[in-house]
């Protein structure tokens, strides 16, 4: 629907209809208009009147039945995506984003964090005024005990992007009344409105909008980017959804046999081949950048979507905002769809610009986070004969030779050893390193995140991470409630040590370019590895550093119970130990490393 103050014009595309109403409710007046078939299956109608505040669904009459939906397209609904909602837009996105974000050169200068919006606040122990909500986490100047949280948390932090899990209308939370139950929003509804839940007024279709936009304008504000969580694999419910009431089986994937493909394992896969469907992703994707200024899109599943779609949705989301990021989960999914034709990592050359999650990183450092391997170890976590496993994952796969390559470019890479899924790193070291005291297991949990943040690639952060965030030994807890899943700011405050640690390690990453090599070419002629004392990895960057006067890099690795002296013919000066920045700069050819730690050094 497009309002104007004296009109609003309706459109929906169903083809197979051979009647469609516009039932309008404009302050408890109910308007029934009939819409017109035009070409191409496209019915339309001009309704004269001012209904900024109305409700809408349409009336399909398909298959011999009237069914009632909501516009797959609307930007708003009232509670519980009941009824589709007439947008005044000068009016729901009149807050003016202007800040001037500084460029975005390569997606390797870019550092994910993953959130949720609900668990940024839903805490008592956030300082926000209200709990779960957009307006919570943009609310300025909340504490724990003296220390930040919520937005000045984020800010705090120096990462350069904050991904929301999904933010868009999904099925599972009673928006009435959100405390009733909790999901991290894997279901979607409707694609274009926002969800309720995250609102104070669901049922003000005006306020979802205002209160999201108002909270990417503090972001930005602060120099931080803001990608969200896209679904385009599959629905919460085929039934329920308005894809099927408005066009029956058009937008869902089937096999031969005229069932539902499910390679998503949620019960039906989305068709992006049909080119309706892949319509309404990019045109999805361009109203998030035109009317919210996102500035990036993590696909959930996109194995499931076609590699020509997510071709057409960068190059148009490019063409919109230049420093845009796409990527997303590359995994090659059982959807009926043949291999050549899926956008998985097996298939990043042909998805230039779009980056895969990378789970040979995370196995390597960490070891694999499926339920029955959750004992496996990584280098990082105690199996040192993954060492070489280890050289590939810094060069984030992205070059050969000796190395394991699966990747065309860096920018392909996002290295992660933690996100929403799976156990959190934390559990997993407490469950594969069980052996061993809190205080060793804490180190390795600090060796995580420093090889994360000073790998090639671009590194991600899940919320929590940087304090030893604990989901009680749950792997998926999707639906969990609260109390497992919200920020523990007591937990950050206990171990703020650690943020600390992280802080320094992004900000060390922002610093040297050289953890920020651009492409393949530089990273093959400019990193080397040696291992020492058969168990030991040191990192070279033979990058010279104009800016900070710096001649290359080391890195020395060290994730074993024994501290370590290496004795060089260069000088060096050591940039970060166990604790972080260090404060000596001391110039030497001998280079100290404690136990289930590293150090970053200097070539000057």
């Amino acid at each position: 629907s497009t309002y104007s103050k004296n009109k609003t014009d309706f459109v929906l595309w169903a083809p197979t209809a051979t009647s469609v109403l516009v039932s309008i409710d404009n302050k408890g007046e109910n308007i029934i208009r009939p819409m017109d078939r035009c070409e191409k299956g496209v019915f339309r109608a001009s309704v004269q009147g001012d209904f900024k505040h109305a409700t809408y669904v349409y009336l399909v009459r398909v298959n011999g039945k009237v069914v009632e939906a909501c516009d797959p397209y609307a930007l708003s609904s009232t509670a519980n995506g009941e009824r589709s909602a007439i947008i005044d837009l000068e009016d729901a996105f009149f807050e003016k984003d202007e800040t001037e974000l500084s460029a975005l050169k390569n997606n390797v200068d870019a550092i994910i964090y993953e959130c949720s919006v609900r668990d940024m606040t839903s805490s008592i122990h956030s300082g926000s005024s209200s709990h779960g909500y957009f307006e919570s986490l943009s609310q300025p100047h909340t504490k724990f005990k003296g220390k930040s949280t919520g937005i000045d948390y984020l800010t705090k932090l120096s990462v350069t992007h904050v991904q929301f899990m999904p933010v868009n209308d999904f099925a599972t939370v009673d928006e009435l009344h959100k405390d009733r139950a909790y999901n991290w929003g894997y279901d979607p509804l409707s694609y274009f409105s926002l969800e309720g839940s995250y609102s104070k007024k669901p049922n003000d279709p005006y306020d979802r909008i205002k209160t999201f936009k108002h909270l990417i304008v503090e972001l930005h504000k602060r120099n931080i980017r803001v990608n969200i969580d896209v679904v385009f694999n599959h629905v919460y419910d085929t039934e329920m959804t308005s894809f099927s009431r408005i066009v029956p089986y058009y937008y869902f994937r089937y096999n031969d046999s005229g069932y539902l493909s499910n390679g998503s394992y949620c019960g039906n896969d989305i068709d992006s081949t049909k080119l309706m469907v892949r319509k309404l992703i990019i045109d999805n994707i361009k109203m998030w950048i035109n009317l919210y200024k996102i500035d990036g899109f993590r696909f959930d599943l996109m194995g499931i979507i076609d590699v020509d779609t997510m071709n057409k949705i960068y190059s148009e989301a490019k063409r919109l905002n230049p420093n845009i990021m796409i990527y997303g989960e590359g995994w090659n999914m059982p959807t009926y769809l043949s291999n050549e034709h899926k956008s998985t990592i097996e298939n990043n050359f042909k998805l230039p610009g779009i980056g895969h999650f990378n789970d040979y990183f995370r196995d390597s450092l960490k070891g694999k986070s499926s339920d029955n391997e959750r004992y496996d170890k990584g280098y990082l976590t105690g199996n040192y004969g993954m060492v070489y496993e280890m050289m590939s994952s810094l060069v984030g796969n992205s070059v050969n030779g000796n190395h394991f390559q699966r990747f065309v470019d860096p920018n392909h890479s996002i290295n992660y050893v933690e996100a929403h899924d799976n156990l959190t790193s934390w559990d997993k070291v407490k469950e594969c390193c069980k052996s061993e005291t809190r205080e060793v297991r804490m180190q390795r949990h600090k060796l995580l995140i420093a090889c994360t943040l000073f790998a090639q690639g671009v590194p991600f952060i899940h919320s929590g991470q940087e304090f030893c965030r604990t989901k009680l030994l749950y792997s998926n807890t999707y639906n969990m409630k609260d109390d497992v899943n919200k920020m523990d700011w007591e937990r950050m405050v206990q171990n703020y040590d650690i943020v600390n640690y992280t802080k320094a390690c992004i900000l060390l990453r922002k610093e040297l370019e050289g953890f920020r090599l651009p492409n393949s070419k530089e990273i093959s002629e400019k990193v080397t590895f040696r291992v020492l004392d058969n168990v030991v990895l040191e990192y070279n960057i033979k990058h010279v550093d104009k800016k900070v006067n710096i001649n290359g890099i080391k890195v020395i690795i060290n994730p074993t119970e024994y501290a370590r002296n290496y004795g060089y013919d260069e000088n060096y000066i050591t940039l970060m130990d166990q604790n972080g920045y260090t404060t000596k700069s001391t110039v030497t050819k001998n280079i100290h490393v404690e136990p289930y730690s590293l150090v970053v050094c200097a070539l000057v």
